[in-house]
């Protein structure tokens, strides 16, 4: 087989794996997995190679927008709930006079924030390539 021949079966597995996910939120999750596989394999890392392989199949199988969109509201209501557990214990330190505590666990909310509005952020991509009305 001719590196042309290799390039040209390699571009039609790429291109063909979006299009088998059941909208375009998926294929662009996809199209991010065949882009790890790539650099795992130009870095040689058989076992990342292997599980993003797995993850690839599993994503094509399953992967609908609207169970994207419901995963990461999940995720957004754990991190929610993260972050009223942090309040919680800041108030517990503060009432306590431990203040040094409650500098770590500021530092803590601080990070925990930046994260639910990464999530956010994910959460109004997904909605607006899956055509859904973000929230």
């Amino acid at each position: 087989m001719t590196i042309k021949h290799v390039v040209v079966f390699s571009l039609a597995l790429c291109l063909s794996g979006p299009a088998l996910a059941s909208g375009p939120a998926c294929a662009k999750k996809i199209a991010g997995i065949e882009t790890q596989i790539q650099h795992a394999k130009e870095s040689g890392n058989q076992n990342r190679i292997r599980g993003l392989e797995r993850a690839l199949s599993a994503a094509r199988n399953h992967c609908t927008d609207a169970g994207l969109i419901s995963g990461k509201e999940e995720k957004i209501a754990e991190k929610q709930d993260d972050i009223d557990d942090i309040l919680e214990d800041m108030r517990e330190k503060e009432e306590e006079g431990r203040f040094d505590k409650v500098k770590k666990l500021e530092r803590k909310l601080a990070h925990e924030q930046e994260d639910l509005k990464a999530l956010r952020q994910e959460l109004a991509e997904i909605k607006s390539l899956a055509g859904a009305s973000p929230k």
